[in-house]
């Protein structure tokens, strides 16, 4: 097979990997919270704080539609609003308790279920995985110990 006839082949599976990722994760999420509410919980707690615009910008999507997200959140208690002191007009968003703890929940059994992926993976071939992956997306060698 060609270079360009196994650029495709990876093209296709990459795309079953994130239809089944998609699928698994929806299946996951089931009845607790929608895939885009737990990236939004993902990306508030890895800033800390963030403003309904940063959502907007990150998502790619218009302030009322992030409003929309975000008053979901609010409204079952995942996520605080909180006015800035220094100008009146910016709220920050901060993750509750309950939206720490869920958001762990689903990451220990997101990992579960990625384990239960890798299962079959040997350790070499994880490692060459990882990074072939990197390379492609050229980003620094890291090692992910």
């Amino acid at each position: 097979m060609d270079k360009r006839k196994k650029i495709i082949a990876i093209d296709m599976l990459f795309h079953d990997l994130v239809k089944n990722s998609s699928c698994q994760l929806k299946e996951l999420l089931k009845d607790l919270i929608t895939p885009t509410q737990f990236f939004l919980l993902k990306i508030i707690a890895s800033q800390e704080t963030c403003k309904a615009a940063d959502i907007a910008h990150i998502f790619d999507i218009t302030p009322a539609a992030a409003t929309t997200i975000i008053d979901r959140l609010y409204k079952n208690g995942l996520i605080e609003r909180n006015r800035s002191e220094k100008d009146r007009r910016i709220v920050w968003l901060k993750l509750t308790e309950n939206g720490r703890q869920l958001l762990s929940d689903i990451e220990a059994m997101r990992i579960q279920m990625l384990v239960k992926q890798f299962a079959n993976i040997t350790d070499g071939e994880m490692q060459t995985l990882y990074e072939v992956l990197k390379k492609v997306l050229d980003k620094d060698l890291v090692d992910p110990d």
